[in-house]
């Protein structure tokens, strides 16, 4: 029976290099990723893939958000060298990846429709990839919209990715998380925020098959 793994994180190559020249030091989770090999090196990905049989791989950008590291141009060309670079892995490899997820510079909301635009039409993603939270500001927020009425009229599906960081305290008096927590009971709060205020805005009443 194949096996698809939907949800499957990797840094395209190209985009790889420009991250490291944009956010070389980014802290919390783009200190982890910078420490997971496989997120970069094809040959190790393939041996840990080759462990599985019939085992295929939808790929998606890992966190950190694009729009939490770079500034407005930067996340643009970021989004669409990512883009760039999974439409070639998908083309170089489908037997191993057999689609990619979109990812968008959701900090300008105008920007990130063009761009979802441009990779679905033309590079032939099957959905994109939103956080939590975009820097800070609910997914629910107008601005926002215009892409949530893009994949209803698509038929396509929305990744919904966790995020915040160690900056997002636990409590007031602190100025940054500890023990883990942002991630451990931030990140699942921080989903059930974003679904719920998705909800709560009538977004599955206006669009019932997103």
């Amino acid at each position: 029976m194949r096996k698809i793994d939907v949800f499957n994180h990797i840094y395209p190559p190209a985009y790889h290099s420009r991250l490291m020249r944009v956010a070389p030091d980014y802290k919390d989770i783009g200190k982890r990723m910078r420490n997971i090999p496989m997120l970069a090196d094809l040959d190790v990905r393939f041996r840990v893939m080759d462990t599985f049989d019939d085992y295929q791989q939808v790929l998606s950008l890992p966190t950190p958000p694009i729009e939490v590291f770079a500034r407005r141009e930067d996340a643009i060309d970021l989004a669409q060298v990512a883009n760039d670079g999974m439409a070639e892995l998908v083309g170089k490899y489908p037997d191993r990846f057999p689609a990619f997820v979109a990812s968008l510079p959701l900090a300008d909301p105008d920007a990130a429709v063009r761009e979802l635009h441009r990779a679905v039409d033309q590079l032939d993603a099957r959905g994109f990839q939103i956080f939590s939270n975009i820097a800070g500001r609910p997914i629910s927020a107008p601005e926002f919209l215009p892409l949530f009425e893009a994949m209803a009229a698509y038929d396509l599906p929305i990744w919904l990715h966790p995020y915040r960081g160690a900056d997002m305290t636990d409590f007031k008096a602190e100025d940054r998380s500890q023990f883990e927590i942002w991630w451990t009971f931030g990140w699942p709060y921080d989903t059930s925020a974003a679904m719920a205020r998705l909800v709560f805005a009538g977004h599955f009443d206006r669009f019932p098959a997103l």
